[in-house]
């Protein structure tokens, strides 16, 4: 698996979907802050691409579930 700065990079799945943050902020009707704030708590995972960060639809329902 290719590494950058000794981390491992994530790998999605071939059916995944992505959602910006300004996307998940307006699924979960929280603010960008709030996405951000999840992303340094490790409770959401992210997906760099280039300076863009995504993140998985799935993962981001699995924080509402987890809510519950």
């Amino acid at each position: 698996m290719p590494k950058t700065k000794n981390k491992p990079i994530a790998v999605a799945g071939p059916t995944s979907r992505f959602l910006t943050v300004k996307e998940a902020a307006e699924l979960l009707r929280v603010s960008q802050v709030s996405i951000r704030r999840y992303l340094g708590q490790g409770r959401l995972r992210r997906f760099k691409v280039g300076a863009r960060t995504l993140l998985q639809h799935d993962d981001v329902l699995a924080l509402v579930r987890q809510a519950e």
